[in-house]
């Protein structure tokens, strides 16, 4: 177990770095989606019989979703485009000028925890590269994020 928890702890720290070559979350970019993020969960009520524990796992970024607003407002706004690139799948949102702000959500694996920004108002379009072969938190893996 103390093995485990020890490559877990390695994986945590090497992660990062790994979906950041991707193009996943660099940090100068306030338009990229953080790649992992740590998370405090605790029951609300304990459970009868039980005890809780937690897992060590990193909370990696399992989803993105564009809003027009606030996304307490519920107005998702679907890709303009998808298109195949071998086994990935590229969506492609174009933002126009607007008013309206344009909200990116940003949601992780293992945990009901989402990060919520306004895109700067020069975004004008932002593609994700998927590649559905593999997965996190039952979504296609993101390899690629770019807004312009």
């Amino acid at each position: 177990m103390v093995i485990m928890k020890k490559q877990l702890r390695s994986l945590a720290r090497v992660l990062p770095a790994l979906l950041l070559s991707t193009g996943c979350g660099r940090a100068a970019d306030p338009v990229q989606c953080p790649p992992v993020i740590e998370v405090r969960q605790q029951l609300k009520t304990p459970v009868a019989g039980w005890s809780a524990g937690l897992d060590e796992l990193p909370h990696r970024l399992a989803g993105i979703t564009f809003f027009d607003g606030k996304p307490e407002e519920q107005a998702s706004l679907a890709p303009d485009s998808e298109a195949k690139a071998g086994t990935r799948s590229v969506s492609t949102w174009n933002f126009g000028s607007g008013g309206r702000p344009v909200s990116l959500l940003c949601r992780y694996a293992s945990t009901t925890v989402t990060l919520v920004r306004e895109l700067p108002k020069s975004v004008r379009t932002c593609a994700v590269t998927y590649n559905p072969r593999q997965s996190i938190g039952g979504l296609p893996l993101i390899e690629k994020f770019d807004c312009k």
